[in-house]
């Protein structure tokens, strides 16, 4: 029990720190509001994605004595890989609902035009 509440926990400081960087990102390219509705669901997904990428460099990438003599800083770099994907996604994210708000105005001054 007390090794599920431990990943658990792990899990936890991954969704938050994957939020995180999408919610930064969501802030630098003043996204649209639809944007922020999507954003915890996002962050999960990237959360999903990171785990998956994670596990595939740790066992394709990585050296096996890597896994034992530099645990600490595999942690971290994996930490740090949460938000650097958050923060990619929340760009991209960011960018989609931003461009979409763009496009209608511009749209909008074709048709006052005419």
């Amino acid at each position: 029990m007390k090794m599920l509440t431990s990943q658990l926990g792990e899990l936890g400081i991954a969704y938050l720190l994957a939020a995180t960087g999408m919610l930064l990102a969501l802030l630098i390219t003043r996204a649209d509001r639809r944007a922020w509705f999507r954003w915890p669901v996002y962050s999960a997904m990237t959360l999903a994605l990171g785990v998956i990428l994670w596990n595939l460099l740790r066992k394709h990438v990585f050296p096996a004595e890597w896994l034992v003599g530099y645990s600490s800083v595999l942690y971290w770099s994996a930490l740090a890989m949460y938000v650097v994907l958050g923060l990619l996604l929340g760009l991209l994210l960011g960018r989609i609902t931003r461009g979409r708000k763009l496009e209608n105005e511009g749209q909008k001054e074709e048709g006052g035009e005419q």
